[in-house]
């Protein structure tokens, strides 16, 4: 056996030991596959990072995917089972998808064969939970994504599972989950131990997830929280923030939710201290709701946020111009209504030197604001400025070229 099967063969025992991935990269080099090896390399070092790091944000809009990505499509994997969207965990291939029953049936295959970390089941029914439950293979998981719904006593089951001790990462789909399985998540032995948390689609306002984290006393990890589409509104998440499970949370997610100005004055009076990257997607906060954010306590320790589609106007842009955003590293405003009045106030606002990824794409910029932001003394940092929407003139076009080169993506009439 080479040092190549032996030391993959190390990773397949054991898939959560970056060090041992990093020294197969080593010899894969030495074998002469150096497209591969630098790929392990890179990967393991940005599943280390945020994602509005340099180097993250230089692999999302600049870097090729794995030299091998046709590879992983065609290699075997047992009935009902398929690889997820993205397959990839730190470099090899880990993660698939598919029914519980078939993923049990070809489990001994499928974790002998590859360093599967990442599960991801449509329903799980209560017998799927229970056989999960006693598959020894269940310790190898890392992430699980219930992704269509789930219900209390599967949960209790497949929780309660001697084998389920490396599971740090939890997507929960309430499209069919009810009250009780969502108690039943946050108040199992699991979830002390999770970093992340995603509960999507509650279609009971948001009141179940929201008033199970607020309830929650006992010890919490969570570094990320996604909360996307909950119909949360302002009335149940300024008892959410001020919650002690949010306390450790550097990921915030609110998507699709119906905050309104309302809910944004609630977010800037929060005391959230270990808030990195805040996500208001479409959440109606209006030019009112983003001027208190500018206020916000969190705001001059935030490294990231993204407030697309809320149809702001140049006055939400103003705000934030005038904002202590001296930590933030990406910004999007995609698919708003700011304009060049925007784009001016943004490019003109020294707060914003260190950023590295400004999105604006769909944002009604023409040749004015797209002039100002490539004579912007505050944005030679950038590694990425999105500007997609009206083409350019000649003029704007070769002042963005000349500034950004390939780091600015734009339309050119």
């Amino acid at each position: 056996m080479s040092d190549v099967e032996s030391l993959y063969r190390a990773i397949l025992a054991a898939p959560g030991d970056d060090t041992l991935r990093l020294v197969y990269a080593d010899a894969l080099e030495e074998s002469g596959d150096e497209l591969q090896a630098g790929y392990i390399r890179a990967q393991v070092e940005l599943a280390r990072l945020p994602f509005y790091d340099a180097k993250q944000i230089d692999a999302r809009h600049f870097s090729p995917g794995a030299p091998d990505s046709g590879w992983v499509w065609e290699q075997p994997l047992p009935d009902g089972v398929e690889w997820a969207r993205e397959p990839y965990r730190r470099g090899l291939p880990g993660a698939v998808r598919g029914d519980a029953e078939m993923l049990l049936r070809g489990a001994d295959a499928l974790f002998a064969r590859y360093p599967v970390e990442s599960v991801e089941f449509g329903i799980l029914r209560v017998s799927d939970a229970t056989a999960l439950a006693e598959c020894a293979w269940l310790a190898r998981v890392r992430e699980l994504n219930l992704r269509i719904g789930v219900g209390a006593q599967a949960v209790a089951r497949l929780f309660d599972s001697p084998h389920l001790t490396a599971l740090t990462d939890l997507s929960v789909g309430s499209e069919l989950s009810t009250p009780p399985a969502l108690a039943a998540v946050v108040s199992g032995p699991v979830f002390p131990r999770l970093r992340a948390l995603t509960v999507r689609n509650d279609r009971r306002g948001g009141g179940t997830v929201a008033g199970e984290l607020i309830r929650y006393r006992g010890p919490a990890r969570l570094e990320k929280l996604d909360i996307t589409g909950n119909r949360l509104s302002a009335e149940p998440l300024a008892p959410l923030l001020a919650a002690p499970v949010l306390a450790r949370v550097a990921e915030l997610d609110l998507t699709d939710n119906q905050l309104g100005e309302h809910g944004c004055a609630v977010l800037a009076a929060a005391d959230l201290p270990a808030l990195r990257a805040l996500n208001l997607t479409r959440t109606r906060p209006n030019d009112e709701g983003v001027a208190a954010l500018a206020r916000a306590r969190v705001l001059p320790t935030l490294h990231a946020l993204a407030l697309p589609g809320n149809s702001l106007t140049a006055l939400s842009a103003v705000a934030l111009g005038d904002a202590p955003l001296h930590g933030l590293r990406a910004l999007s405003l995609f698919g708003n209504r700011i304009g060049d009045r925007g784009a001016e106030a943004l490019a003109r606002c020294d707060a914003l030197s260190g950023l590295l990824e400004l999105d604006l794409g769909e944002c009604r910029v023409r040749d004015a604001g797209a002039l100002v932001l490539a004579g912007s003394p505050y944005l030679g940092n950038l590694l990425y400025l999105n500007l997609m929407g009206e083409p350019f003139g000649a003029r704007a076009a070769g002042a963005l070229r000349e500034r950004f080169g390939e780091r600015a993506r734009f339309k050119a009439e």
